[in-house]
């Protein structure tokens, strides 16, 4: 155990997460659990801090909108894994953090750490040749298939055909766009607290694009809200009071995620 009070959140998480790496090459990125587990393992810091949910599913992570840190130390993959920041990823246009913790900041131990990541892993960002390249490389590669096909502009006059019959029936019209645009921001969001009705804090994070986890007190609420269960709710909303979705799991949780401004915004 590394005795020190002196290690800030941000970098205790980012010390997790690099030794990870360290240990399982292999794998590309980790649950925001398996690092909270590794953290609690190594104890850079004597205590679990209420602070480390937080910077895990939103101070750290480059890609994510900023409600006050604005850290680029790790990067978020599609199904809500993460992994360190390297060189090229993107990052919200808000974030202009730090990208790994200053040496001088860090137990002496974890100084290699730092040189690990910025000798070794930050490599890995680097192309083995220049962009430009592959794109010379592809040049022609589509003339045989035009031509099989009689050319661009018999092919497009083939597939024009049709486009003139009339309008979709309901059942083939488009899907709402609300929802998806109302999902967006719940994945923005997570990792931020909000309120239920009744003033209680809580925060939350994604298990994928499948559904919700909220958490309270630092502790997993025990059962998921599915994506579909949340989709029901934004139909009903604007929502007056929670028993409006009481037919839903985590009705107090959601009600509160919904009806913040910062999920509705003008749309209810």
């Amino acid at each position: 155990m590394i005795q020190t009070t002196e290690i800030l959140v941000a970098d205790e998480c980012w010390v997790a997460l690099a030794l990870l790496h360290r240990e399982h090459p292999e794998q590309v990125s980790f649950s925001a659990r398996e690092i909270a587990d590794r953290l609690k393992k190594e104890r850079a810091h004597p205590e679990f801090r209420a602070g480390v949910t937080a910077h895990l599913y939103q101070h750290n992570v480059a890609n994510v909108a900023p409600s006050s840190a604005r850290y680029r130390l790790f990067y978020k993959l599609t199904d809500g894994s993460l992994r360190l920041f390297r060189p090229g990823d993107d990052a919200h246009g808000s974030r202009r953090g730090k990208t790994s913790p200053e040496r001088s900041d860090l137990p002496d131990v974890y100084h290699p750490l730092v040189e690990w990541y910025e000798k070794e892993y930050c490599q890995l960002a680097r192309p083995a040749s220049p962009p430009s390249d592959l794109l010379l490389q592809m040049r022609g590669v589509g003339k045989k298939l035009w031509a099989s096909l009689g050319g661009g502009d018999a092919f497009v006059a083939r597939e024009r055909t049709g486009w003139e019959r009339a309008a979709p029936t309901a059942s083939e019209a488009p899907p709402d766009k609300r929802f998806e645009q109302v999902w967006l921001r719940i994945t923005q969001h997570q990792g931020a607290e909000f309120q239920t009705k009744t003033g209680l804090p809580f925060t939350y994070c994604l298990d994928g694009h499948s559904g919700i986890w909220f958490e309270r007190d630092g502790r997993r609420i025990n059962q998921r809200l599915g994506r579909g269960e949340v989709e029901k709710a934004v139909q009903r909303c604007p929502l007056g009071m929670t028993t409006e979705i009481s037919d839903l799991r985590d009705y107090a949780y959601l009600y509160g995620l919904l009806m913040d401004r910062r999920i509705r915004q003008s749309d209810w």
